[in-house]
C-alpha cells in the first residue's frame, strides 16, 4: 500500500494551455536534473460499485485503468482529512485484462461492512473517466512532486462532467513544498483548490448531491471550526461552476465570513477584500459573473495561503 498525499487544483479549461506552458518552461529552466516533462498519457478508467453505491458509502473507490495496453486495478480509501488536501491509502495491481480480480482485495483492510464480500455479486461499472494526462516531475526547494494536468470528462448513464485540473502529488519532502509551488502556479494563471475527486464527480452525477464535510460540535476548537468553514468554501466554489449557478456565491460568501471570524487578522482581511470584489462583480451587469470570477487569481492565492496555514497549524508549527 502507498499513502497518497496530493493537492488538487481546479483550472478552467481555457487556462490549461497556460498551465502546461508554464510547467514546460519551469522544467526547461530548472537546475535540477529530476525536473522533467514525462510522456503524455491517454487514460481510460472504469469505476465499479453496486447500484446503491455500497463502496462509495464505505469510503472505497474501485477502478480498472487502461494505459498503454496495460490494465491496472486500483483501490483507494477515503483516508484521513488534511484540510483541503487528499490523503488516501492506495493499492494497485497489474492485471491481465479489463476484468476485476476481487481476490486481490484480500490485501486491503476493508471496512467491516464490506468484509463478507456479499456486495461483490452486484458490482457493475457505474461511471467512466477518460482524460489526457500531461506529467511533469518537479523538484523545488527539496520537495519532490509529480504534477499532472488532466483534461477530459466523467461519463455515466446520468450525464457527464468535465475534468479540468492539476494535481500535485508529494513524492519526497513535506506538504509545505506543495503549497509553495502551487502558489507559484496561482500567480501565473487562475486556479482554485478543490476537494472533489474524480470518483466523487462520478457518484454526484447519479445522486445529484453536493458532499459537505462533517460539521464540528459546539465544543470544537477555533482551529477545527476554521478547517470546517474552509472546506465548505471550497465545496461551494466547485459546486458553483459544476452547476453553473451564480446564486451559490451567497453561501460562498457566508462560509468566507464564518471562516474570517476564526482566522488571524491578515487572513480575515484577505477574505474581506475578496468579498468586496465578489460584490462588485455581481453588480457589474456587463460581465458574465462566473467567467469574471474564473479569471481572477486572488481567489486561488487566498485559498492556498489559508490552506497552508491551516495545515501547519493542525499538523505542524504555524507561523
Amino acid at each position: 500500500m502507498a499513502t497518497e498525499l496530493e493537492l488538487k487544483l481546479m483550472v478552467q479549461s481555457e487556462y490549461l494551455k497556460s498551465a502546461s506552458e508554464f510547467l514546460d518552461e519551469f522544467c526547461l529552466l530548472s537546475k535540477s536534473e529530476t525536473a522533467t516533462r514525462q510522456a503524455t498519457l491517454s487514460l481510460m478508467n472504469g469505476y465499479f460499485d453496486t447500484e446503491d453505491a455500497t463502496l462509495m458509502q464505505a469510503g472505497i473507490a474501485l477502478r480498472i485503468r487502461a494505459v498503454n495496453q496495460k490494465f491496472i486495478q486500483t483501490v483507494k480509501t477515503r483516508g484521513s482529512n488534511r484540510v483541503g488536501m487528499h490523503a488516501r491509502g492506495e493499492w494497485e495491481w497489474i492485471i491481465p485484462n479489463d476484468q476485476l480480480d476481487l481476490s486481490l482485495l484480500s490485501e486491503v483492510p476493508l471496512p467491516e461492512s464490506l468484509t463478507d464480500m456479499a456486495w461483490s455479486r452486484q458490482l457493475l461499472e457505474v461511471f467512466r473517466t477518460d482524460f489526457e494526462r500531461q506529467v511533469w516531475l518537479i523538484e523545488e526547494n527539496g520537495t519532490q512532486m509529480e504534477v499532472v494536468c488532466d483534461a477530459g470528462k466523467v461519463t455515466s448513464p446520468y450525464g457527464e462532467d468535465a475534468i479540468s485540473e492539476l494535481e500535485l502529488e508529494l513524492k519526497a519532502g513535506d506538504e509545505t513544498g506543495l503549497y509553495c509551488f502551487a502558489l507559484k502556479l496561482a500567480k501565473q494563471f487562475p486556479l482554485q483548490v478543490s476537494t472533489v475527486s474524480k470518483a466523487q464527480k462520478g457518484v454526484r452525477l447519479k445522486q445529484g448531491a453536493i458532499e459537505f464535510p462533517e460539521k464540528p460540535n459546539a465544543a470544537a476548537s477555533t482551529l477545527a471550526l476554521s478547517a470546517y468553514w474552509y472546506e465548505v468554501w471550497l465545496v461551494y466554489w466547485e459546486a458553483m461552476f459544476f452547476m453553473k449557478d451564480e446564486i451559490l456565491i451567497q453561501p460562498i460568501r457566508h462560509s468566507m465570513a464564518q471562516l474570517a471570524r476564526c482566522l488571524p487578522t491578515r487572513f480575515a482581511q484577505s477574505l474581506d477584500r475578496l468579498d468586496e470584489i465578489y460584490q462588485q462583480t455581481l453588480q457589474a451587469e456587463d460581465k458574465d459573473f462566473l467567467s469574471a470570477l474564473a479569471a481572477r487569481k486572488d481567489t486561488g492565492i487566498t485559498m492556498l495561503e489559508i490552506g497552508q496555514w491551516l495545515n501547519q497549524a493542525s499538523y505542524g508549527d504555524a507561523h
